[in-house]
């Protein structure tokens, strides 16, 4: 881990390196505002459901703001921030604020930041709706698909994914050049390289804890029966008690024959904190691999990935938890679009694959199924319509899954969202 600690920083002091002739001279900034906004209104029908309502509404604004500057050898550099008003508290928050320095050697972001696999993964079509399987479904203090726990988001650092959720931290980011590229600086091979010290560090914060012991303010798996099924959800933010995360990524787009393709491959990892609530409990450590393409031929885009978690952040097998069975987590998905004017449709589909129960043999699987429209109603404004089948089989003799949530929890539902977005 040292290693890449290392060689990110001799990245950086290169890219710096060039600069050093203009270093202590004044330089203009240039300020650039951007942002988007959405309203989204749904209609849910979920078997599960005992006093909710079928119709709501949810929004949300975001402002980036950006300086900029560049100097006489070529070095772009500046800072980044982005402010959300997202929570349902009504208080802003930011999930973005770095610095970042680009020139022939590539891009260079510190800060708080996604990870790259964030931007640049390739999973089935999502360009229609609100998205599908990488839409609005998952998002609110429930989702609008509530106790769907089976999918991992089929890429890391998705919103409804436990397992690889590593969300906006402290962390250093390289992504390279474009290499055999044909001219096209959104084409060609590309790689991209990640570190964060810890998943819950972010902006001034400083989490130098390797250890929790304090069940009051953590909410494993199973926190309901036990405090030894998992240090996922803890402290009040989503995302496994991860430590030491490192992300590596290639990226390929090219046109072969009038056919655009890209394609991508990416592997995450880190190190899963161990809890103590009066016994010592270790899980297994982050790792899961992605891989995806898209082939696309006249406004028609095809495609789907795969991404395997195997048995990241389960609890080792211990006198605390009793025998386990533990099958791996995967998702796989797979879809079609087609744009045509200012109108693009599709369908894609998602399939989803956990342990279940731990205490249980077998596995627990479910299906998540999307179609949906966009109608691009002037630059910048467009509305979308989109239907959603979510479906959950959990292996016989189920009791209760690694969150805590019984055999009458369920994910089976319909749901209808229609979104408006502004982007700015």
């Amino acid at each position: 881990m040292n290693k890449i600690v290392i060689a990110l920083c001799v990245l950086l002091i290169m890219a710096l390196n060039e600069g050093q002739a203009w270093a202590d001279l004044p330089t203009p900034f240039s300020i650039i505002l951007k942002g988007d906004a959405f309203f989204t209104s749904g209609m849910v029908s979920q078997n599960t459901d005992a006093g909710a309502k079928a119709i709501e509404f949810m929004n949300r604004f975001r402002l980036t703001v950006t300086s900029t500057a560049t100097a006489d050898d070529g070095l772009t550099y500046g800072a980044r921030l982005r402010i959300r008003a997202s929570m349902g508290t009504g208080v802003l928050d930011a999930d973005q604020g770095y610095i970042f320095a680009r020139n022939s050697l590539g891009l260079i972001e510190l800060g708080t930041q996604l990870n790259p696999n964030m931007f640049y993964h390739v999973i089935a079509p999502s360009n229609f709706g609100t998205g599908g399987i990488d839409g609005d479904w998952a998002i609110g203090d429930d989702g609008w698909i509530q106790n769907q726990l089976t999918f991992m988001e089929p890429y890391f650092g998705g919103g409804y994914t436990i397992t690889t959720f590593v969300k906006s931290a402290n962390r250093l980011n390289y992504i390279s050049p474009r290499l055999f590229s044909d001219g096209d600086p959104q084409h060609g091979l590309m790689g991209t390289v990640s570190y964060a010290p810890a998943n819950r560090d972010l902006f001034t914060g400083v989490n130098r804890t390797m250890l929790n012991v304090n069940p009051t303010t953590n909410r494993p798996y199973g926190y309901g029966r036990t405090q030894a099924f998992s240090d996922c959800l803890g402290g009040g933010t989503l995302g496994c008690d991860y430590h030491d995360i490192y992300e590596f990524s290639l990226r390929d787009d090219r046109v072969v024959g009038g056919v655009s393709v890209s394609s991508g491959l990416a592997y995450i990892g880190g190190t899963t904190g161990e809890t103590n609530f009066g016994t010592l409990q270790r899980f297994y450590n982050l790792s899961a691999w992605q891989a995806g393409i898209q082939l696309g031929y006249a406004g028609v885009l095809i495609g789907g990935n795969f991404d395997d978690a195997g048995r990241s952040a389960y609890p080792r097998q211990s006198a605390a938890t009793g025998p386990l069975y533990q099958d791996d987590q995967y998702t796989w998905t797979a879809g079609i679009s087609y744009e045509t004017g200012p109108v693009s449709f599709g369908f894609n589909y998602e399939f989803g694959h956990d342990a279940g129960d731990l205490q249980a043999p077998g596995a627990r699987t479910a299906h998540l199924y999307a179609v949906g429209l966009t109608y691009k109603i002037a630059p910048g404004l467009s509305t979308a319509i989109e239907s959603l089948r979510s479906t959950t089989h959990t292996e016989p003799g189920f009791v209760r899954d690694p969150l805590g949530f019984n055999r009458n929890f369920s994910g089976n539902a319909n749901c209808f969202l229609w979104k408006t977005t502004a982007t700015f």
